[in-house]
Order: structure tokens, then sequence, then C-alpha cells
């Protein structure tokens, strides 16, 4: 490597190891400000709420995880779940579920219809029909939430200037080491930059759990104005904000429980993730090169390789972890992060290599379907060209 080379790779180093250390810092900060003791607003009435999961395949743990949305200490909602192939081995779990919860009201809509090529969003499509109430969560088949979730998420919506509640969340129950990867993606990458975002003011949609009024969600055009776009999360929440409308963070945390992932299946994961966040924010992603601090002075460490350069690279993975562990130790109380924490080097290395990659932009993988991202978002299906 050129002298001039060496030059740029020391002051990225330099610059980015410093960022990494002051931004672990803040995120520690962010999060006890966040779940600061603070009471909820006041409510009246329950609402009635309609929960739409879409499902594809058996996720780890699915029927614990749709059973949690069953059972919620909350009087009124109705759960539609969403499948788009009748051989789906989901059904007859789905299925069962209802049996066990005969007096839910539960729907299940079986149905190939597609209005655009993002396949989430097809598959939730075809429930909007059998939606019967105003406010209405949309909630990934991965994510398991507590009893009450349901009763701490309409607070929110005592006030009619709330458009849209979301919620943060954690990854937990990793078997493997793919899925020990994902989680820490989740725990150690996503949870503290959307805390970071959180604390700065920037409200945004999560697809975990989004709990939208109905006539917002219809008055942006509803799923027809997502089908197209990769980051329906974000374009969902995007669109709330520019009615008028506010976005709240929900204090509850649900938890994702990572599926049976092959590293290459994370990696891939990780570059559709990243491909997507360039998509939506392209000067936010070029910033938060400056959060791989720990890449770059590993790679000039070895390169270049002294105390100072090593000590620096060591500090700057002591922060990473230690702010880490804080964060889900003393705010989340997921103590299962001590299972994976040590394979931070392994995730930080791959979370760099991702974000090289989602410079560019091109194909992604979406649950084993290959799809062409554009760089206005749009998603076009490698197969059919839809």
């Amino acid at each position: 490597m050129s002298d001039l080379a060496l030059q740029a790779l020391s002051a990225a180093a330099c610059v980015s190891g410093v960022f990494t250390v002051a931004f672990s810092l803040f995120a520690i900060y962010a999060a006890k400000r966040f779940w600061a003791p603070a009471a909820g607003p006041a409510v009246g009435g329950l609402p009635y709420v309609t929960v739409l999961k879409p499902v594809k395949g058996v996720d780890m743990e699915l029927y614990a995880n749709l059973e949690s949305f069953l059972r919620q200490d909350y009087p009124c909602f109705q759960v539609v779940f969403c499948l788009q192939d009748p051989r789906d081995p989901a059904l007859p779990i789905l299925r069962r579920l209802k049996a066990q919860f005969p007096r839910a009201d539960i729907e299940i809509i079986v149905s190939p219809r597609r209005i655009g090529s993002n396949p989430k969003v097809n598959n939730l499509s075809n429930a909007a029909a059998l939606i019967k109430h105003e406010l209405v969560l949309i909630s990934d088949s991965d994510i398991r939430v507590p009893p009450d979730f349901l009763r701490e998420a309409v607070r929110s919506f005592a006030d009619p200037k709330v458009g849209l509640a979301t919620a943060f969340y954690q990854s937990r129950g990793a078997k493997g080491l793919g899925p020990a990867l994902e989680s820490l993606a989740v725990n150690a990458w996503f949870m503290p930059q959307a805390l970071g975002a959180a604390c700065l003011g920037m409200r945004f949609a999560m697809g975990a759990a989004m709990l939208v009024r109905r006539r917002v969600f219809d008055e942006i055009g509803g799923f027809e104005a997502l089908s197209r776009h990769v980051a329906d999360d974000y374009v969902l929440g995007a669109s709330v904000q520019a009615l008028g409308y506010r976005i709240e963070i929900l204090r509850p945390v649900v938890v994702s429980i990572p599926d049976i992932w092959s590293v290459k299946e994370h990696f891939e994961h990780l570059l559709r993730l990243c491909r997507t966040i360039h998509v939506c924010k392209p000067s936010g992603y070029l910033g938060s090169g400056l959060l791989h601090g720990f890449s770059f002075l590993l790679l000039y460490a070895a390169l270049r390789p002294s105390k100072t350069a090593w000590a620096a690279f060591g500090l700057v993975a002591a922060a990473r972890m230690l702010s880490v562990a804080w964060i889900h130790l003393f705010c989340v109380g997921n103590r299962e992060i001590f299972r994976t924490i040590l394979l931070l080097p392994v995730s930080e290395l791959l979370q760099f290599a991702a974000w090289l990659g989602g410079l560019f932009f091109g194909k992604v993988v979406w649950r084993g379907e290959p799809f062409e991202l554009r760089a206005d978002g749009e998603l076009v299906s490698s197969k059919s060209g839809i």
C-alpha cells in the first residue's frame, strides 16, 4: 500500500475511532434518557385494535411468537394472519392457534395476489378488506411481545396528533453462529443507533411493531403506496409525518427471535439492510461509516503495527463492548447479551463489509428470493420483473 493510501487510512482510523468511542458513550446516555421513569398519558377507553401478522414459512419459535399476540391482556382486538401459499408449512400452525383460542377474533387469509414487488406488503395487502378497527398494528412474524403490550401501545393515541406508534426491538434466543451474529446485528448495531437517533429528535417507523391510525393509513394510500419500496416501514413513517402527524416510540421493547441463519444468509440480510438505509438516508448512510472505527483501526494496526495503533484499537473494542452490554443489561434487561458479546469483533467486520457493499445498489436477497434494488428505493423481482 502506498504512503498516501496509508495516510488516508490513518486519518480515517483516527477520526472514526474517536467518533466510535464518543458515540458508544452517547448511546448509554440516550438509553438512560429514553427509559428514565415517566408516567404515560392516561387513556380513557381502550380503542379496538386489529393486528396484522404476515407469515411465510415456519420461523424459529413461530407458535410462541404468534401466541404472544393472542395472550394480550386487552379486551378488544382482532388478529389477521396473512399467507400467500396454501402449501405454506405455517398454515397448520395458524389453524392450531385458532383452535386453541376459540373466543379470539382470528382470521386467516391465504391469497397469492400481488400488488407490487415488496413480498411482505403483498402478503399484508390481502388482509385489507378484513380490517375491522381504527387502530392497526403491523408486526413481523418473528416478533414476541409481553402481555401488556397493546395496553401500553394505545396510550400514545390519547393525543390526536399521533398518527403512528412504533417500538424498538431486541434479539434473544440465538442458537448457533449465524443466529448469534444476526442477534448482535440487532443488539449491538440497530439498538444503539436507533436510540441515538431518537435522542436527537428523529422519529421513524420500525417494522417489528407499528401501530397506525387506519384513517391515516388510508390517507397515505394504504398498502398500494408501500408495495414497490424495499423500506416499507420507513416509507410508512415518512408518509405519516408528511401529513402532519407525529410518530411516538413506545417504551416497551419487543423481542425478535432469530431464525436458523447461515453466516452467508446473515450477510445477505445485512447487505439488504445497508442498501435499504442508503436508499432512505444517503447522507446519513455515508456518515455512518464513522461508526466503523473498530474495522478501520484493525486494518491500520495490521498494516502498520505499533503499540499506539493496537492500544487505540483495544480502546475502541472495549468501548463498543461495554456500551452494548450496559444498554442491554441495565436498560433492556437482556442478560443473554453475554452469550454473544464475544462475537462482537466478527460482527463488526461483517457489518463493515456490508456497509462497503451497501454503497452500491444492485441485487438483494429477501427470504431466499432475489430482487434488484434501484437507487430510488424501488424493489424489482429478478424472477418476474414486477
